[in-house]
């Protein structure tokens, strides 16, 4: 028995982390003839697609971010769904997947940012607060004239108060989907809003000199 549910814990922590290490940004832009790595800000992720190759690209790759971080908590959960430690599992899986797409082993461990992955395995785990985090980051996003790392960083840092908010005042809303542990979900939002910060000190850098473009400037 042992035996079994280390097997299927690390099958889901696997799983997590290279379904999020699917590069499609990196592909989405190759597929149209550009080195993701070379234009923009050379970051593989959806936010420098859109800005290099096109608002119709740019899409298409925060939906296959977003959707890959779904489909991995989906997975996990479907391994571990009779687990007395699945809201654990599942949150350090979608730790992995975000891991995966910063660091992914498709692109010799470099990678985009998170904040599209972490939407997408937020979503899953928590999707009321994650909904509500994003309406700070489009407030942010249309505050700094389409800044995208302004969105980022104001959404991220809006996740884990309102994930507390929710789960204090208004637990109806926090449990739905899985109704993972508070004790578990809320490391793992300031975990990632820290990661989400650290990955954007270049822009900010770019941002004090005035060199930061929206994601309307190619």
């Amino acid at each position: 028995m042992i035996n079994s549910t280390v097997a299927l814990i690390i099958a889901s922590l696997l799983s997590s982390y290279i379904i999020g290490s699917i590069p499609f940004s990196f592909i989405i832009a190759k597929s149209n003839g550009v080195d993701i790595f070379n234009v923009g800000s050379g970051n593989p992720g959806a936010s420098n697609v859109l800005r290099s190759v096109g608002k119709k690209f740019g899409i298409l790759a925060y939906i296959c971010d977003i959707g890959k971080g779904m489909i991995a908590i989906t997975i996990s959960y479907n391994i571990m769904k009779h687990s007395p430690y699945m809201s654990l599992i599942l949150v350090i899986c979608s730790a992995m997947a975000v891991i995966g797409h910063m660091c992914s082993i498709f692109l010799k461990f470099r990678g985009g940012k998170g904040v599209a992955v972490g939407s997408g395995v937020m979503f899953m785990l928590s999707p009321i607060p994650l909904l509500t985090a994003l309406i700070f980051f489009f407030i942010g996003l249309i505050l700094s004239k389409k800044i995208i790392a302004v969105g980022s960083t104001v959404g991220s840092i809006a996740l884990p108060i309102f994930l507390t908010i929710y789960h204090f005042f208004i637990p109806s809303l926090y449990k739905y989907f899985f109704n993972i542990d508070y004790k578990y979900l809320m490391p793992m939002t300031v975990i990632l809003m820290i990661f989400i910060i650290i990955k954007h000190i270049p822009n900010y850098k770019r941002m004090i000199k005035g060199k930061e473009n929206s994601f309307e400037k190619k």
